[in-house]
């Protein structure tokens, strides 16, 4: 027989085949243990917003909300206007019929809002890398606005459906004032609390 035959027969032998599937096990089980495990992460965010772009998750949580300051009211210069109307049944007289001039006033209050906001943004495309995180600061100019109401005026006009009216200035200017010194005291508990020693 020749070597060539003997060579081809051990190569097909049950012994052979079983050596080679245990050395080929061997560095399959060595390779598996080189390469590193991936770990798994999950990052649990709770915020009232959030953004998905298919490679990361930006969720925004506001951690403060507050006003910097507010006028003082006695201080406020409502801006006045009138007009001349002529009104039919003043304070119900069925024959009292006349022009009359009568008074409106505005008021705006302004007052600067801070927010800070917190943002957390996670990346989908890399398994268990930490979530980011980022302030952000922000000082928005806001403008409250305020017209007298002449529902409780002395002077009205109609039977059916009474309008009542301001027929003097100062009643439109108090009635107003009064509107914006309720509001302005009502969110002096939302005031930004003064730093750390009064700065």
């Amino acid at each position: 027989m020749s070597v060539t035959t003997q060579t081809s027969k051990f190569l097909k032998s049950p012994r052979f085949l079983a050596a080679g599937l245990a050395v080929g096990l061997g560095i399959l089980t060595a390779d598996a243990a080189a390469i590193p495990l991936k770990e798994e992460k999950t990052v649990t965010v709770i915020s009232a917003d959030a953004k998905i772009d298919g490679k990361s998750d930006i969720s925004r949580e506001t951690v403060k909300d507050c006003i910097a300051s507010l006028p003082d009211p006695a201080g406020l210069e409502p801006e006045v206007t009138s007009e001349n109307l002529f009104l039919r049944e003043i304070n119900g007289e069925a024959d009292k019929n006349e022009w009359v001039r009568v008074y409106h006033a505005k008021l705006e209050v302004n007052y600067l809002q801070t927010k800070k906001e917190m943002l957390v943004v996670t990346t989908r495309s890399v398994q268990g890398q930490e979530p980011v995180f980022k302030e952000l600061d922000k000082s928005l100019r806001q403008v409250q606005s305020f017209v007298s109401d002449p529902s409780g005026a002395d002077l009205f006009a109609g039977r059916s459906k009474r309008q009542y009216y301001f027929t003097k200035p100062e009643d439109a200017v108090k009635d107003v004032r009064d509107r914006a010194k309720a509001w302005i005291n009502q969110h002096r508990s939302v005031i930004c609390p003064a730093a750390p020693g009064g700065k």
